[in-house]
């Protein structure tokens, strides 16, 4: 080959692998996958009554497994199948998940490569063994019908950058290769079991609280009711200027004697009466069906052995009073009046076994019993008349009536508390300490001296109350 000749073919050659480098190093505008699907429903339409079963699958990098919420229809309940068929009585959470997959419009087909699933998250949780770096891993849903037959899956993976509106994510069905952009609320994903259930523990209505009483008392692991502790005891009344605290008793040996309260208390206690309509519980562990029984209705006669077991949690029978068992329990009680005479007393057991190793936050086991207070309810004072003379027939009339009135508050209340004590008699109540202490704070008595004096019991505790509870 002459020379002129090898010189044009090298620079040929020279030209185009320099466009080829050039060109792989070109910002070209990223590959637009076009799709049949944009704009159109990522699901057929469902009837979310159709709906009998959900499960949400998430992967826990912290626990290095699977976190999974299962749910199935009972009736006209939805109840969680790992926490004893416990009842998912948040039902905005259920209908969120529910209705998650139905109405899904498919706004961008993002890719048909299978190797794209890990940069857009949406890698089945269930291949975690398989996936070294498992920040690729997605959400997963799945509704069932009555049959176990899908209604819907998906896997929910990574929101996109710079979205304004902050509800685009990345999305894919289940053993299809497609990644979508769809709009999504993530919250319908939960696979926390608090988020599932409704806090209000204590059952607490528009009826307004009458009376807070927190018992602060200690005893002793596995060493009974003869280790009690006394701390502290504060009485809370709920008026119309806020909350009042009436009476604070605090422990001289194993007798209360009245005390005053510093201001610097009074802020500690400030967070009893917000915290009562909401006892956020990590967990549950379901009674045996004995002890259920007694649970459910309480009686004086019956044979309560079985209850010697409820121990092993901190809590320790010691009497029947008022339609009730009574307990002392390892971390002292609340007891929240409302003004229809409704007692529920939350009893504050040992320390719960954490989940794992990796969890380090603290709980307690926590029991629940409802009573009626009858004090709340003072019976009628019958009309005087004087010796001989003939009693006053409206006033003996209106005497009957009112008579009749507190009889049917009482049956009302009853009626209730019987309610409260078959709603939580299968159950033993796993609480955050967080959330013990905001209910049952420790109090700080060192300002409590001569050279500090506390100020006067008209000027103790003073919480508004909040627009739900008056």
């Amino acid at each position: 080959m002459n020379n002129p000749s090898f010189k044009t073919l090298f620079m040929v050659l020279l030209a185009v692998v320099t466009s080829g480098v050039a060109a792989s190093f070109y910002p070209w505008p990223e590959r637009v996958v076009e799709s049949e699907m944009v704009g159109e429903p990522l699901f057929e339409s469902y009837d979310t009554t159709a709906v009998r079963s959900i499960e949400i699958q998430e992967f826990n990098a912290d626990k290095n497994e699977i976190e999974k919420i299962q749910l199935e229809r009972d009736g006209e309940k939805w109840v969680l199948l790992q926490n004893r068929k416990y009842v998912a009585s948040n039902a905005s959470q259920v209908s969120a998940a529910a209705n998650s997959l139905t109405g899904i419009l498919v706004l961008e087909e993002k890719t048909e490569d299978q190797q794209d699933h890990f940069e857009y998250g949406v890698v089945d949780p269930e291949d975690h063994p398989k996936q070294p770096n498992r920040s690729g891993l997605g959400t997963k849903i799945v509704l069932g019908d009555r049959n176990g037959k899908p209604l819907g899956k998906l896997i929910v993976g990574a929101k996109l950058k710079d979205d304004p509106s902050g509800k685009k994510r990345f999305v894919r069905v289940p053993g299809q290769p497609s990644v979508y952009v769809v709009d999504f609320d993530p919250n319908a994903l939960a696979t926390e079991f608090e988020r599932w259930v409704d806090p209000n523990l204590f059952q607490l209505s528009s009826i307004p609280i009458e009376e807070i009483q927190v018992t602060d008392y200690r005893l002793a692991a596995n060493q009974g009711v003869e280790s009690e502790a006394l701390k502290y005891r504060a009485t809370l009344n709920v008026g119309q200027t806020g909350v009042n605290l009436l009476k604070l008793d605090l422990a001289n040996g194993k007798e209360w004697q009245a005390s005053q309260i510093s201001t610097k208390m009074r802020e500690q206690a400030q967070s009893i009466y917000r915290q009562l309509p909401k006892i956020s519980f990590s967990g549950v562990l379901r009674k045996n069906s004995e002890m259920q029984k007694l649970f459910e209705a309480p009686a004086a006669e019956l044979d309560t052995t079985v209850l010697k077991s409820l121990e092993n949690f901190g809590f320790y029978k010691v009497g029947f009073a008022n339609g009730v068992y009574r307990f002392k329990s390892s971390g002292g009680e609340v007891s929240v009046t409302t003004e229809d005479g409704l007692q529920v007393t939350m009893y504050i057991g040992g320390l719960a076994s954490r989940s794992s190793e990796e969890d380090l936050q603290l709980s307690y086991y926590v029991l629940f019993s409802a009573e009626v207070d009858e004090t709340i309810f003072p019976m009628p004072e019958k009309p005087k008349v004087d010796d001989g003379a003939e009693v006053d027939a409206q006033a003996n009339k209106e005497y009957l009536k009112r008579v009749a009135e507190r009889t049917n508050a009482i049956k009302a209340a009853n009626l209730r508390a019987s309610a409260i004590n078959r709603l939580r008699a299968e159950w033993v109540y796993i609480v955050p300490e967080t959330v013990i202490n905001g209910v049952r704070p420790d109090l700080d008595f060192s300002s409590l001296s001569p050279s500090n004096p506390a100020s006067s019991i008209g000027d103790l505790l003073k919480v508004k109350p909040s627009n739900s509870q008056k």
